[in-house]
């Protein structure tokens, strides 16, 4: 059992270059992780590879049932009914595993957008199918609910797709990594840890047979140019144009030299040196290692004049069908605050009493967790309308957070990944005094996550930053507000 794409192409409406072109591979039964950074095109691979894309040319193989689990968390599943009125042993196992209640189903849009992506891996795992393709299957979700995701997926037997930023995952449960490498599909085995090691083992490599053959190139053209300067200075003894007309001794060593081939020889193994170097040229051309850009962003914002930004009593807050007991909470201007819990425990009910509390002067960026069909559309057409200028700032920003700005600009789908990156940018035009951010890691790729957490870190105003990536937190927060258990505490 196997899924096989062959010389896949498929170009998005409105942009002028394929994000598929000609792609080979094979997905074996077992679970294959699918690596790269944002908008190379992992979900659109996943996607053709399920038959939930047409792809313009190339083969699918074909005659499996498969599921399709995607990124986003606004739409219910198709099954998620059936699977609410089944009390079968299949959907009792999944309830009890990913700890959701019989009423669940029945309130989707209510539910916290971890809930949301618990139960819609739940329905995809109870239909069963021969292929299982999971977007981004940890966004949302708490550290005790990836455990639980990780034990389901386990059992697991048929072709699992797993297009994922989340390196614990992708070693409990990947055999195998897929990596969008420089316009290629490149396979390793093992999960990202193994998989990462190779590839660091394979660029050393590439860096050493790189700098081999520069250094070849640079000897053999050496090389080159003394026999090349050698072979012109033959032609000149050979040639008979500025001797006396009656200088039959000169003539004679001429044509002896002629004869016996000696300068001519220098001619001929110049030549012979072309060949030499265009393959060293061809040698070093093959030794390309992908470059990278690290440079941090830089946040053009100063802390607003104002010493506190928010303010508020201890109270009670309704959320769902209890309440939020909230002490007393300030925000400094300058204030990293890092807010944490287990998925429903209520940080986005907080962030919504918390938001129109806000002096309605300040410079707010406000990124949520999710984006309607339409916000999506009106931040893509919003880029448009920017004058020249205001354009370069953001699509250089979008740059340096590892995405390719001319993809988003020529009409392609944004990925969600490339969306947040536009968001940010694009409020970094406000210079902004409090930057609010639900899941801001949530899409992102291992290294648009390490770009942003930088920036960050060094963002000189206050920041709101609901999150489950602890290690982000560390890095660009100071202090914590925990909702756990109907309270809000601080740490």
């Amino acid at each position: 059992m196997q899924i096989t794409l062959s010389n896949v192409r498929y170009t998005y409406p409105g942009a002028t270059e394929p994000i598929l072109n000609n792609v080979n591979v094979t997905f074996p039964q077992g679970w294959s992780g699918l690596l790269g950074d944002n908008g190379c095109g992992k979900t659109t691979l996943a996607r053709i590879a399920v038959g939930a894309l047409k792809p313009d040319s190339g083969s699918v193989t074909g005659g499996l049932f498969c599921v399709l689990c995607p990124q986003e968390t606004d739409t219910p599943p198709d099954a998620l009914a059936d699977f609410a009125l089944d009390y079968g042993r299949q959907a009792r196992r999944l309830r009890e595993i990913f700890h959701l209640d019989d009423e669940m189903p029945w309130r989707f849009d209510e539910l916290s957008h971890g809930e949301r992506k618990k139960l819609q891996v739940a329905v995809a795992l109870w239909q069963r199918p021969d292929a299982l393709v999971l977007d981004e299957p940890t966004n949302h979700i708490d550290h005790e609910a990836r455990e639980e995701l990780a034990q389901a997926l386990r059992s697991f037997t048929g072709v699992g797709i797993l297009v994922s930023h989340d390196r614990d995952l992708l070693d409990a449960l990947a055999d195998r990594c897929i990596s969008f490498e420089a316009g290629k599909l490149i396979g390793r085995p093992g999960g990202y840890t193994a998989a990462h090691a190779q590839a660091e083992r394979e660029r050393t490599a590439n860096q050493r047979e790189r700098q081999t053959a520069k250094a070849q190139l640079a000897r053999l053209a050496a090389e080159k140019d003394a026999r090349a300067h050698e072979a012109a200075r033959a032609q000149a003894r050979l040639s008979k144009r500025h001797l006396d007309p009656k200088d039959h001794s000169a003539k004679g060593k001429i044509d002896l030299a002629k004869f016996t081939g000696q300068d001519g020889a220098r001619g001929r193994l110049s030549a012979q040196m072309d060949a030499r170097v265009a393959a060293a040229r061809d040698r070093l051309d093959q030794a390309r290692i992908e470059k990278r850009y690290d440079g941090d962003l830089w946040l053009e914002a100063r802390p607003s004049p104002r010493k506190t930004l928010l303010r508020i009593d201890a109270t009670e807050i309704p959320c769902g069908p209890s309440v939020l007991t909230v002490p007393r909470l300030f925000v400094g201007n300058t204030d990293h605050i890092g807010i944490v819990g287990p998925n429903g425990a209520g940080k986005s009910t907080l962030l919504r009493y918390l938001k129109p509390r806000i002096a309605a002067d300040l410079a707010v960026l406000d990124i949520p967790q999710e984006l309607t069909t339409e916000e999506r559309q009106r931040v893509v057409r919003r880029v448009a309308e920017l004058s020249p200028a205001e354009r370069g700032r953001v699509l250089s920003t979008v740059a340096q957070l590892n995405s390719e700005p001319d993809r988003i600009l020529e009409g392609g789908r944004t990925s969600p990944g490339e969306l947040r990156k536009l968001m940010l940018a694009l409020g970094m035009l406000r210079a902004p005094e409090l930057i609010i951010m639900d899941e801001p890691t949530n899409h992102l790729d291992l290294h648009s996550v390490e770009a942003l957490e930088r920036a960050l870190a060094a963002y000189p105003g206050a920041l709101l930053l609901v999150s489950h990536d602890h290690a982000f937190l560390r890095a660009c927060t100071a202090r914590t507000w925990r909702v756990e258990g109907g309270a809000v505490s601080e740490r």
